[in-house]
């Protein structure tokens, strides 16, 4: 699993099914700063999240056929969760 930033939209008009009513994102990897990290992922979205958000997202190939209920799922990466705040060693570091 990985933190990381919903910095844009991808908009594709010629797609594979399984990604059929499914939005998705540009995210950036976070580092335990929340500084960018290495280059952005395109992921599938899971949970509604809107550009701007902190985000955890899982890069697992196989993960999406069980997330999705698809037979085939070119999907490598998806969103799972909006992080509403995270705490390091006592310290409040974000908060939506």
């Amino acid at each position: 699993m990985k933190l990381g930033k919903v910095i844009a939209n991808v908009v594709s008009t010629v797609k594979h099914e399984a990604y059929q009513n499914k939005p998705l994102y540009m995210v950036q990897p976070l580092n335990e700063k929340l500084e960018p990290t290495g280059s952005p992922w395109i992921a599938t979205d899971y949970v509604s999240a809107q550009i701007g958000d902190i985000v955890l997202f899982v890069a697992s190939p196989g993960l999406a056929k069980e997330v999705f209920n698809l037979k085939m799922a070119p999907i490598r990466s998806i969103i799972v969760a909006i992080v509403d705040t995270i705490d390091v060693d006592g310290k409040t570091i974000y908060k939506t």
